[in-house]
């Protein structure tokens, strides 16, 4: 968790100093309080999932931008050595594995979920869907009129401009795939 709080804080200021905003602006925009802002950026607060899809919605950029430190050519990934956001005391944990890419368009995480746990997300910004598969256990998703039940392989497409939620519909951990595309 250490280290989402420090990247999260250096690409909240390198973003919020390229931009030439100030706490007060950057309030404005993400709807979260200018003392929480300069908590996250010196790295002295864990923000909350809700939080941070916030911060990502109001600046316009991808949730895993914001967790990820700079890259290079390649990406290799170490499931094990992956760091996550929890919410929920801990029973919802949302796991960045490839980060977003402008050219790529997409991002995709791995999210847990603990038997009982329910899950509230924001709508996402405008012209964003998600792509969400079933890799262990059992998920209801709620989004508008739609309420679908996806089991282990089955995934479900949907707009993300919406309100929606997940509830692990299982007695097991229920473990997610997301692709967030952008368009």
């Amino acid at each position: 968790m250490e280290e989402i709080s420090r990247n999260l804080g250096r690409q909240l200021k390198k973003i919020r100093q390229q931009r030439l905003l100030s706490f007060d602006d950057l309030a404005k925009l993400t709807d979260v309080s200018k003392g929480q802002l300069a908590q996250i950026e010196k790295g002295d607060s864990n923000p909350t999932v809700s939080t941070i899809w916030k911060i990502a919605a109001g600046l316009r950029i991808s949730f895993s931008s914001l967790l990820q430190p700079p890259q290079g050519q390649y990406l290799k990934i170490n499931s094990a050595k992956i760091p996550f956001v929890a919410e929920n005391d801990g029973k919802y944990r949302v796991y960045s594995i490839i980060p977003y890419d402008p050219e790529r368009g997409w991002e995709l995480f791995k999210v847990e979920m603990d038997p009982g746990c329910s899950h509230s997300s924001e709508a996402h910004t405008e012209g964003v869907e998600e792509t969400i598969t079933a890799i262990k256990g059992q998920v209801i998703v709620e989004a508008g009129d739609m309420c679908e039940t996806l089991d282990v392989g089955e995934t479900l497409v949907f707009s993300g401009q919406q309100v929606h939620q997940y509830t692990n519909g299982a007695d097991e951990v229920t473990v997610l795939h997301f692709i967030l595309q952008y368009k």
